[in-house]
């Protein structure tokens, strides 16, 4: 089994070495911070704090899904590719200078930069994509579950989606229009009509990268199997966001995941059995912890 490989102790990067996406200190006025909640684009998402910004959650509107997608195959290459313990530079110049994603002009590559920073971060001090590497380096397979449910955590844009999708049965179609409209309904005139036919194209494609969606021209909605490793994630991000107790197995990311709350139980219960965290529960008596990545939980704090 994957986990039977020894993890050595986590990397600590120099803070000196770390970058932060957003400070709400720089916010005073509370109808800004009204704002900011609100445009987290989907129902049961926290509202915005200090510490979740500290983490690698955003808030604020706008997003890469105006031009892209969650970039999966590129992500992957980044991470086969740049070693766990690297800073933001060697990200930059991987990148950029060394060219791995071979992309054809360096405005492109700064462009790719940019998008996959929005994402992700690529910045190991900021916990969430510090935890994203973590369990990618423990099951790589778990990528585009990991990947979307981090892109997912800071792009408003695809959160705005999600209700929409989710309202779709499996096997049932997934169209366009719908998807588009659910960015007016939570952005309202923020965007042009066009560019919301742009981040709905691009949302698709990102449903579809992660496994919710089958098809090239017509898209079908499919269930996801999570797997431990991508339930951890979820429910490590759920602590984090004030979700404990039983309501740990129904917060927004396990929902993400097509997973009851019952079933998140079950796969809390495995990843215990893993070792991946710490579960102790009886009848509605339940506490989580995660002592293999309580460094995440320090920084974010």
């Amino acid at each position: 089994m994957y986990l039977e490989r020894e993890i050595g102790p986590p990397t600590r990067i120099p803070d000196t070495q770390c970058s932060r996406d957003v400070n709400l200190n720089t916010i005073s006025d509370s109808q800004t911070m009204r704002a900011l909640a609100d445009h987290s684009a989907s129902p049961g998402f926290p509202s915005a704090s200090q510490q979740l910004e500290n983490f690698g959650i955003k808030f604020s509107s706008g997003g890469a899904h105006i031009s892209r997608t969650i970039m999966l195959k590129e992500l992957g290459i980044v991470l086969a590719n740049v070693g766990a313990g690297s800073s933001p530079i060697d990200y930059r110049a991987a990148i950029v200078e060394d060219n791995i994603l071979a992309k054809t002009t360096e405005s492109t590559r700064q462009k790719t930069l940019r998008h996959l920073r929005e994402l992700y971060s690529l910045d190991e001090c900021a916990p969430i994509f510090g935890l994203l590497r973590k369990l990618y380096s423990i099951d790589n397979q778990s990528l585009p579950l990991l990947a979307f449910q981090v892109a997912w955590a800071r792009d408003p844009l695809l959160r705005a989606t999600t209700t929409y999708l989710f309202s779709v049965s499996p096997e049932d179609r997934v169209e366009t229009k719908p998807l588009a409209d659910s960015v007016e309904a939570a952005f309202g005139n923020q965007y042009s009509e066009l560019n919301r036919q742009k981040v709905a194209r691009n949302a698709a494609s990102s449903w579809t990268q992660a496994g919710y969606l089958v098809g090239r021209t017509s898209k079908k909605r499919r269930q996801v199997r999570p797997s431990v490793v991508a339930t951890t994630l979820a429910l490590f991000l759920g602590d984090i966001c004030g979700y404990h107790g039983v309501t740990a197995f129904s917060n927004p990311w396990c929902r993400l995941l097509d997973l009851t709350a019952d079933r998140a139980r079950v796969m809390a219960i495995q990843a215990h059995g893993t070792g991946l965290i710490n579960f102790r529960g009886v009848g509605e008596v339940v506490e989580l912890s995660f002592p293999m990545f309580v460094e995440f939980q320090e920084k974010s704090s």
